[in-house]
């Protein structure tokens, strides 16, 4: 029974963990595409269709520190879910898991290129939004267009998201401690079936 709420618990982790890592990685690429056709989109021009939906730049950074944060809070829940349930299940006495095993960038993946790559998309995510921030925060005279925002506005998006990135890094710090943690009770459940 518990290896199931194990198993379960495990799904949702690998589903919003996937979810986040599309979600980077598109915008990314969206943002990649605007400096390879000239900044239109970063220097106030046109919006960028974005997953089927119009945005404007200065609603980027507050959709985008808004979504991240929920994201981590909810991946802080999901790796906290996971621990304690990798602590109440004996995962020696199991065949692993479809679900891990299926999960190419993990941070339980054998391969340590793999695991790397996965806690570099995490980070990535706040340094987009640092970056968000303090650009919102440095430069609101001289990149707000007083026609769709004010510059205090502008300027307070920064200082919001700032706040979001200074309250999700503790959150951060114990979704990889509470990995670390599930990462060394499979290792023991591998070592235990192995031996």
């Amino acid at each position: 029974m518990e290896s199931k709420l194990f198993e379960a618990a495990l799904e949702r982790v690998v589903k919003t963990w996937k979810t986040y890592i599309t979600a980077i990685c598109i915008l990314h690429l969206t943002l990649i595409i605007d400096a390879l056709s000239g900044f239109s989109f970063l220097r106030g021009g046109e919006p960028i269709d974005l997953a089927g939906f119009k945005v404007v730049r200065e609603a980027l950074s507050a959709t985008y520190g808004i979504l991240f944060s929920v994201f981590v809070v909810n991946a802080f829940l999901e790796s906290r879910l996971l621990k304690t349930r990798s602590s109440a299940t004996d995962l020696s006495t199991t065949n692993g898991f479809s679900v891990l095993d299926l999960w190419f960038l993990s941070p339980f993946s054998d391969s340590q290129i793999l695991r790397k790559a996965f806690w570099f998309l995490f980070i990535v995510g706040y340094l987009l939004l640092a970056q968000l921030s303090f650009v919102h925060l440095l430069a609101s005279e001289k990149l707000s267009d007083p026609t769709r925002m004010s510059p205090g506005v502008f300027a307070a998006i920064g200082a919001i998201d700032f706040i979001l990135l200074v309250v999700c890094i503790p959150f951060g710090y114990r979704i990889y401690q509470n990995f670390q943690h599930v990462r060394s009770m499979l290792h023991k459940g591998d070592q235990a079936r192995l031996g």
